[in-house]
């Protein structure tokens, strides 16, 4: 069982990447295979540029860093996926991963007769924060930014898909933050 970690946060000193860093942490303890993705470590351009999106429903890669990324998803059983709340979404660089990686015919195939999901990843653990409350963000996006995420990965045949977020950091206690961070293993 291999775990993908995905992070799209450009700041080290993230909380997100406090989660990355426990998360990997646990993992080596437990002495499980991992991989990590770091968009911005990788300098992954989300912009889907004129030439990729002419070859794009043949299902071609012109980006190597791209065709990295599905190799590793193609070994993927377990995918973890880390990033904070923008304006309602995700970053940039998380919104063109799932554009430029997820592909007609590498995660799923589209003949004309509806989405077949081609990847088939067992677990998908997602950790979100914002600096907003859990509640107010619920309330102003009504879980919308949740529903297109968890139908994007559903579509293209990811299971067992669980969601942990993590509102007003800003606003915690270095206490709170560590209680929240002695949890997150236990969530893969």
């Amino acid at each position: 069982m291999t775990t993908t970690l995905i992070i799209d946060h450009p700041w080290k000193e993230s909380f997100n990447h406090e989660v990355l860093n426990r998360l990997i942490a646990g993992l080596e303890q437990d002495q499980k295979i991992y991989q990590v993705i770091d968009l911005n470590k990788d300098g992954f351009n989300p912009v889907m540029k004129a030439e990729e999106l002419a070859v794009y429903q043949q299902g071609s890669v012109l980006d190597p860093l791209v065709l990295h990324y599905m190799s590793l998803l193609r070994e993927t059983t377990q995918l973890v996926l880390i990033f904070p709340v923008w304006w309602y979404s995700s970053p940039a660089s998380l919104k063109g991963f799932l554009d430029k990686v997820l592909l007609n015919e590498f995660a799923f195939f589209d003949g004309g007769n509806g989405i077949q999901p081609l990847l088939t990843i067992d677990s998908v653990v997602i950790f979100t924060t914002s600096d907003q409350s859990t509640e107010s963000l619920e309330q102003h996006c009504t879980r919308s930014y949740k529903h297109q995420l968890i139908t994007t990965l559903t579509d293209i045949g990811m299971r067992n898909i669980s969601w942990h977020h993590l509102g007003s950091v800003k606003k915690l206690s270095i206490e709170e933050r560590q209680s929240y961070l002695a949890t997150v293993y236990e969530k893969l």
